[in-house]
């Protein structure tokens, strides 16, 4: 949903809400919800965006539905790494700003595809699917700082996905309290991931995972250097299975 603002700018904010859909509907890649339309809401000063209903619902619910193998976690996994490649590939990159597992929707087959609310430029050269908003367990340090955020910050969330899928845990499970979630991201203070059973059979994820949640954003690898290393975890699987 995106809401306008600006009840007396209204033409011209529903104008940039559609261009801004228009951008949308020009995403097309597997793992990527497509939009199906959107509705526009004057009374309310609201424009819906329009996306399919996914039956196996989201990421996080799909990986804990059943005791899925370590091969069918990675391969998971490895899609949301491919959808979240294509955004940061596009031009101009595309910024979601809050990935997380409840915001990635499992298809039929089944296969994860990125879900999103709504979309405005953040800058000259960097389009940005949520604005503002992110979720606290997935933000990167620099969103808590209020620091400048970008491609990087989606690096970080993506590891906490990678984490989830593998776990069935949220980042900071066990913690209720905001400020201390707050500040064990900011102090570096994350989950030990080779201390649980199943990651510690896979070193080459954990080390990924850890690689992610770098607080220097600049020594996070990139969405196409985790999808790589997706893929070949997923080549190594395929060659031990066949």
């Amino acid at each position: 949903m995106m809401r306008i603002e600006d009840p007396n700018g209204r033409e011209r904010v529903l104008g940039l809400a559609l261009r801004e859909a228009d951008f949308l509907a020009e995403l097309d890649h597997k793992n990527i919800v497509k939009l199906e339309g959107f509705v526009v809401d004057l009374s309310e000063n609201r424009v819906w965006l329009i996306f399919p209903w996914e039956e196996n619902g989201n990421l996080k619910d799909f990986a804990a539905s059943r005791d899925w193998e370590i091969p069918e976690r990675i391969w998971l996994i490895e899609d949301v790494a491919r959808g979240v490649e294509y955004l940061h590939g596009r031009s101009p990159p595309v910024y979601h700003g809050d990935l997380k597992s409840v915001a990635t929707l499992t298809q039929n087959k089944p296969q994860p595809a990125l879900e999103f609310q709504a979309t405005f430029c953040a800058s000259t050269n960097t389009m940005t699917l949520t604005g503002n908003q992110y979720t606290l367990r997935w933000a990167a340090p620099e969103l808590l700082n209020d620091d400048e955020s970008g491609l990087w910050s989606d690096i970080w969330a993506l590891g906490w996905i990678f984490y989830e899928v593998m776990t069935n845990s949220i980042p900071f499970q066990d913690v209720r309290k905001d400020s201390i979630i707050i500040k064990h991201v900011i102090d570096g203070k994350l989950p030990s991931v080779t201390k649980h059973g199943r990651m510690s059979l896979i070193i080459t994820l954990c080390s990924l995972m850890i690689k992610c949640w770098s607080i220097n954003p600049c020594e996070r690898p990139t969405a196409e250097d985790c999808r790589k290393l997706m893929s070949h975890m997923v080549s190594s699987v395929l060659d031990l299975v066949f």
